[in-house]
């Protein structure tokens, strides 16, 4: 079983969530006149962009009523694809509890949950709460786990997943300049860590202060990159991650899971 993903680098207007998410259906029309692919990924807050301020409590939206994935669902129907986006969400229109959030729509445009990014950075705690769980995701192509950004730097977090049956991760990410090369570690370290394909969006542009690089990347289960666009500019990139292969290659010789000691590892609760 494989997914054909495509991965979207974009640069999000501060505070536009019109204009970004006009932009993010003018990518999917873009991708789909010219590719098959089974699901397109988006960067992490794409519809608000990242150094929004106190502008998030006016921008975070809930699922149930936000125009942004409403939006996003008829284009996922409209084109018939999976579609993965970072965005502001608050639990209900009443709450003032924000949270940096990923959702997924499946190809019929239906709203299949949410994934809350656990591992906040810096001044995101001022205005977000962390996440409290790892969700799966079945797909029509195997079970998903979504991470966001700063998540990827916790092996625990993509460990969690696979130990929980994750067949790929797809992450949104606004990881910025001058770590491009923890960056492009940290993905394939995940990847061979637990011997799975990665599907990973990252950002480019300038926001308020930084500066973002892209270097958005599909990786293969040991870590190897599979496409890359390894420049700070707007494109898109599209590769197959196949489960089959991940799922050999763990009989073979990447027997992490076979070979792992959990009863050693309490230490690591604390």
């Amino acid at each position: 079983m494989s997914v054909r993903v495509c991965c979207v680098q974009m640069a999000p207007k501060v505070g536009d969530v019109k204009e970004n998410t006009k932009r993010m259906s003018e990518f999917v029309d873009e991708i789909l006149s010219k590719e098959s692919v089974d699901m397109v990924v988006f960067p992490e807050l794409a519809t608000s962009g990242y150094e929004c301020g106190d502008k998030f409590y006016h921008l975070a939206e809930c699922v149930e009523t936000s125009d942004s994935v409403q939006f996003m669902c008829k284009v996922a129907k409209q084109y018939g694809v999976h579609i993965v986006f970072g965005f502001p969400e608050r639990k209900t229109q009443e709450s003032k509890q924000l949270f940096n959030s990923s959702v997924y729509i499946d190809s019929k445009g239906h709203v299949c949950g949410t994934y809350q990014k656990m591992h906040l950075f810096d001044q995101e705690r001022k205005y977000f709460s962390h996440g409290t769980e790892f969700p799966i995701f079945n797909t029509p192509f195997g079970k998903m786990g979504l991470l966001i950004c700063w998540d990827t730097a916790f092996p625990e977090a993509a460990r969690i997943y696979s130990l929980k049956g994750a067949d790929f991760l797809i992450v949104s990410s606004n990881w910025e300049k001058p770590y491009e090369d923890d960056w492009d570690l940290a993905v394939s370290a995940r990847a061979l860590d637990n011997c799975i394909p990665i599907a990973a969006a990252n950002r480019v542009g300038k926001d308020e202060t930084l500066s973002f690089f892209g270097h958005s990347r599909i990786v293969g289960p040991t870590g190897k990159v599979i496409q890359s666009i390894d420049k700070d500019s707007e494109g898109f990139i599209i590769a197959d991650l196949d489960q089959n292969h991940s799922k050999r290659l763990r009989q073979e010789y990447y027997t992490f899971f076979r070979d792992r000691k959990p009863h050693l590892y309490t230490d690591l609760i604390h």
